[in-house]
């Protein structure tokens, strides 16, 4: 028998760890006294030296990796993760002193607490040589070097799979290359209805559909904070100019709820975010946290006033709520009248005009007094806000263009006022001329509210706000996915659905209930927030709160 010294008995305790800790690398090198990085080397010197495969157990049955479930917090407490990601062979983003200082800042605050945590993917640099590159700026001992992690990020490194929060998974098993296009692709039925985090280069979130009543699924991928490292073909140059340098924050309370949103960084390294509760930004540069009034602007869920629930509004619009906590220089409304009392989608139903007219749902009028309300109750003299040219804004003139006013009685006078404006407006050749425009002025909204038209810019802090989403290209309909084509960083809504592909943010809705959308949906209340450095965040409205 080897001595209890030898490197083969050292290699065993090793491997007794591994499955004393069920995978978990990382507490199993802290309990051996080792760094991660030299744990793994070991590992893999001891599959060599004592022909064993890790991953199987001694009697030949194979270990079922298995998640591990983090306690929520005591009532009254908040818990935080920050989750990023790292490349193999690569070393770090300046910004990463950013992240470290927000985590311990956050750590710091009364009752709360905060986890950095870092997934690792790898990526094989040198996988076609010399031929990788261009003019022999190939380093051949470089591409030889064995895998390794910067050493800053090892006591953050979580591999594994974890339960944050119920319904809120840490996927620090998966290891997706950083050229993937679309890194969530296949991923909507990963922990079956479970929400993921995923660690990856690209920042990404897509909204999962599900059953009547049930959440929908989010899933998000986390940005990275590693320096660009790649391969200098098609892929991988494509995949440099999309690398994304930020992380994820989470925000859980004992309820299990959460909130997720993210962490972009500037080109200035620079990080803002909201910040917690009691704040109304924070900017984190050069390793230093302070409060600082950092949103440009909000580009809300569609708005569909009408159908839209108070608590949502006063969540959002109310006293303290999160425009007056924010204070963004600009706000953008898309869809702010619905249209619900004579939309085409049900305009000759029966029994949904019926029911109109039971609920007093069906005076066009009283919709566009509503909205005119609503409007002039978000409006705010510190705040530009903006109605953005929408597809259910078009239903009114729709309206006006299709129906029969005689067969409409009870809004045939209205019906007939608006006619007419339309029609004075085409003999005036005004080809800018907005009847819902004209509608709710007529109805006393704010001056000071502007309408922006089709094709109108309106770019704040860098973003564009000016399209809905429902006008694609080349007069095509519109999609998330089709406008990343234009190349530039754009905010819109119309799906109501909450995405990010690219440069492009969707928001979701301010409203979830429509009468004409049934089935499984995607929809959630989320909107983007633009901050002054030009980074944007997705915020997702849940117990009708935005934060933790």
């Amino acid at each position: 028998m080897p001595r209890a010294d030898s490197p083969n008995e050292e290699l065993l305790k090793d491997v007794e760890a591994y499955y004393k800790y069920g995978g978990n690398k990382s507490k199993a090198a802290q309990s051996r006294g080792l760094r991660r990085s030299t744990y793994s080397r070991r590992l893999a010197l001891a599959e060599q030296q004592l022909g064993i495969k890790l991953g199987k157990m001694a009697d030949g049955n194979i270990q079922v990796r298995k998640s591990t479930t983090i306690p929520l917090p005591k009532k009254g407490h908040i818990k935080r993760y920050i989750l990023t990601s790292i490349q193999n062979n690569t070393h770090l983003h300046p910004s990463f002193e950013n992240l470290v200082a927000y985590s311990e800042w956050l750590d710091g605050l009364v009752e709360s607490s905060c986890q950095l945590m870092i997934g690792t993917y790898s990526y094989q640099q040198n996988a076609y040589g010399p031929k990788a590159t261009k003019r022999g700026k190939y380093d051949a001992q470089k591409a030889s070097e064995e895998l390794w992690y910067a050493n800053e990020a090892e006591p953050y490194i979580c591999d594994e799979s974890v339960q944050l929060a119920p319904g809120l998974m840490w996927c620090g098993e998966q290891n997706i290359l950083p050229t993937a296009s679309n890194p969530l692709s296949a991923f909507g039925d990963y922990n079956d209805r479970k929400s993921n985090i995923i660690p990856h280069s690209k920042i990404a979130m897509e909204s999962i559909p599900g059953l009547p009543g049930s959440d929908t699924k989010l899933n998000y991928t986390t940005g990275t904070i590693t320096q660009r490292n790649y391969i200098q073909k098609k892929v991988g140059i494509l995949a440099e100019r999309k690398h994304n340098y930020g992380a994820l924050l989470v925000e859980i309370d004992s309820n299990g709820y959460w909130w997720a949103r993210q962490l972009n960084v500037a080109d200035n390294h620079s990080i803002m975010d909201v910040g917690p509760e009691g704040f109304g930004g924070v900017t984190i540069r050069k390793g230093k946290v302070k409060s600082d009034n950092v949103t440009a602007g909000i580009y809300w869920g569609d708005i569909h006033a009408a159908e839209m629930d108070k608590t949502v509004q006063d969540a959002l619009w109310g006293d303290n709520g999160m425009l007056d906590t924010l204070r963004p220089g600009s706000q953008f409304l898309g869809d702010v009248f619905s249209m619900v009392t004579r939309g085409h989608h049900e305009i000759n139903n029966f029994k949904s005009r019926y029911a109109k007219i039971s609920n007093g749902l069906d005076k066009v009028k009283d919709e566009v007094d509503y909205t005119a309300e609503f409007i002039n109750g978000a409006n705010r003299p510190w705040c530009s806000t903006y109605i953005v040219a929408s597809n259910h804004d078009r239903h009114l003139d729709r309206w006006l263009n299709e129906a029969d006013f005689r067969a409409d009685p009870l809004n045939a006078k209205y019906f007939v006022k608006l006619q007419y404006e339309v029609l004075d407006a085409l003999d005036r050749n005004d080809d800018r001329f907005n009847i819902l425009e004209w509608a709710l002025r007529d109805s006393g909204i704010d001056r000071d509210v502007k309408f922006l038209h089709v094709d109108e810019s309106c770019v704040v802090a860098g973003v564009e706000n000016s399209l809905h989403g429902d006008l694609g290209l080349n007069g095509a309909r519109g999609s998330t996915v089709a406008l990343t084509k234009l190349g530039i960083p754009l905010n819109k809504g119309h799906d109501h659905k909450a995405t990010i592909r690219g440069n492009v943010y969707s928001a979701g809705s301010c409203a979830t209930k429509f009468s004409y959308d049934i089935g499984p949906s995607s929809k959630t209340i989320s909107h983007i927030v633009t901050y002054r450095n030009g980074t944007r965040a997705m915020i997702t409205l849940y117990s009708d709160k935005w934060r933790a």
